[in-house]
């Protein structure tokens, strides 16, 4: 049984990963066996980062290292359930086609914490939701919010009755139910070392989770940033993390941030009264901070760049204006072009120029032509053809329904409108369009973890925005979201002024 924490406090960049890997390491030594060492991430992504370092390593398959996942899935796995018992958005709607509300979009173990998007018929299982991973409950939470629900608490009451019934009734779980599960029955596996990461991000659900994991572990390691917990909004109990006592070890030293950076993003953290301090050192070099009025001034012609808004909608406004800039980009993890569209437009021009195409690619090409008889036709009959076979254009015009030489922009119709014009402004830049995207479009909270030799970062502020902003804490957690965006550059800072008159105050 585990006497005190081992807490590991991680500033941004400081390598908390890395810090962790190594004590795994150590404890392999030692003898522990590797499926007695858990390794519990709030975030799929960086719990299958922990595995995947671990991995190559220490030379272990998944199967050595059962523990390295989420809490939600150590919950899942404990539990025994499969996944035809889980709720699903079908059930979802059955539900509220009986109850005879709007259509819900189910909670489900994001990367971004445990609910984000709900459109307005959702903020029944929002309100729902964070009462149950917050503890705390339904009726506190409904008038604590400050969301228009058009209706009375009965109504909330009511939805919550129906949704419980529902599952209980047909012996289903949601994600939620699972964490519920794991503490009612104490399903903790029997561990000799924990490792919880990022736990700043932990609800007071997931907390009582890790203390019965605590409880059976002979060594427990928290690690995290509470200057970094943004997530409180969504049900994150940062205030627990802060409490937390036990040996503490602060990483001392920044491998991302230079010196500029340091002492700007250290005077807007400063701002929050109740913190756990710590001491870190720069990178060496001084870093450029660069102020703007639009962001339109930036030049995004050289190396790689991380452009972040603190909402959604400001990062669609930096898609849209990357987009008239003809620039390639990744966005919400997907690129700015759909690849088969990238793909038939230079199979489509390397056809005109005389190359010979294989019938796989003449298949890409017909699938954005404006389809009429002649081309279905000839579009069908490519299926019938062997794969090895290749035809050139006076093939296809002649034998398979190919109408016209004309160029991409005329010829290959079903492109959307929207993008046949940022393709035009590719190419008018001159952009490979085989490169791979050296700018990446984000929100703050979706480029947590990220960092870029880049940045720039609009300082339009959002505190009014949140179902959850009447709270005291509301200007900390604006600050942490800043501080977040501040952090993320290695080499060049570009910040914004704000388009509208409320702003986030950064010192320049």
């Amino acid at each position: 049984m585990s006497s005190e924490f081992n807490i590991i406090l991680g500033p941004p960049g400081t390598g908390k990963t890395t810090k962790l890997l190594s004590l795994v390491e150590e404890h392999l030594e030692k003898g522990a066996p590797p499926d007695r060492i858990g390794y519990f991430a709030f975030t799929r992504a960086a719990a299958n980062e922990a595995m995947s370092r671990a991995m190559a390593r220490f030379r272990l398959t998944d199967k050595d290292l059962p523990y390295f996942k989420t809490l939600h899935s150590l919950a899942y796995g404990q539990i025994g359930i499969t996944r035809q018992q889980m709720m699903t958005q079908d059930h979802y709607a059955e539900v509220a086609k009986w109850l005879k509300i709007g259509g819900f979009v189910p909670s489900s173990e994001q990367d971004q914490g445990p609910f984000l998007d709900f459109g307005y018929g959702d903020k029944f299982l929002e309100l729902i939701t964070m009462s149950r991973i917050t503890c705390k409950p339904l009726r506190e939470v409904y008038n604590y919010s400050t969301v228009p629900l058009k209706t009375d608490w009965a109504r909330v009451d009511y939805v919550n009755r129906g949704i419980r019934h529902f599952k209980d009734t047909v012996g289903l779980y949601d994600y939620t139910d699972l964490l519920e599960q794991f503490v009612k029955r104490n399903l903790a596996p029997k561990l000799e070392v924990v490792f919880i990461d990022e736990a700043q991000d932990l609800s007071a659900l997931q907390w009582m989770m890790v203390e019965q994991i605590a409880a059976r572990a002979k060594t427990v390691y928290i690690a995290g940033d509470d200057d970094q917990a943004i997530y409180r909004w969504a049900g994150a109990d940062v205030e627990h993390f802060i409490g937390l006592e036990g040996n503490v070890e602060v990483l001392g030293q920044s491998y991302r941030i230079p010196i500029n950076h340091h002492k700007v993003s250290q005077k807007v953290v400063s701002r929050i009264p109740k913190r756990r301090d710590k001491i870190f050192l720069p990178r060496e070099g001084e870093g450029g901070i660069f102020w703007h009025r639009h962001s339109e001034e930036v030049s995004l012609d050289n190396g790689e760049w991380l452009l972040m808004s603190r909402t959604r909608k400001g990062a669609q406004q930096l898609e849209e204006e990357v987009r008239q800039r003809g620039m390639l980009y990744n966005f919400n993890g997907s690129r700015s072009i759909d690849g088969e569209v990238l793909q038939a437009v230079r199979l489509w021009e390397a056809l005109r120029s005389g190359e010979r195409l294989r019938a796989a690619d003449v298949r890409t090409i017909y699938k954005f032509m404006l389809l009429n008889t002649q081309v279905a036709y000839g579009y069908k009959a490519m299926n019938n053809v062997k794969e090895e076979q290749f035809f050139g254009i006076e093939d296809l015009m002649m034998h398979h329904g190919l109408l016209h030489t004309l160029s991409w922009e005329e010829g290959l119709g079903r492109i959307p409108e929207k993008d046949r014009r940022y393709l035009k402004a590719c190419f008018a830049k001159g952009q490979r369009l085989d490169a791979s995207p050296r700018i990446t479009i984000s929100t703050i909270h979706a480029a947590k973890g990220r960092e870029a030799e880049n940045v720039m970062l609009t300082t339009d502020s959002n505190l009014q925005t949140s179902m959850w902003r009447k709270t005291m804490t509301a200007d900390d957690d604006e600050v942490r979201v800043f501080y977040v965006g501040l952090t993320r550059a290695k080499t060049n800072l570009h910040l914004i002024h704000p388009m509208r008159t409320r702003g986030f105050s950064v010192p320049h």
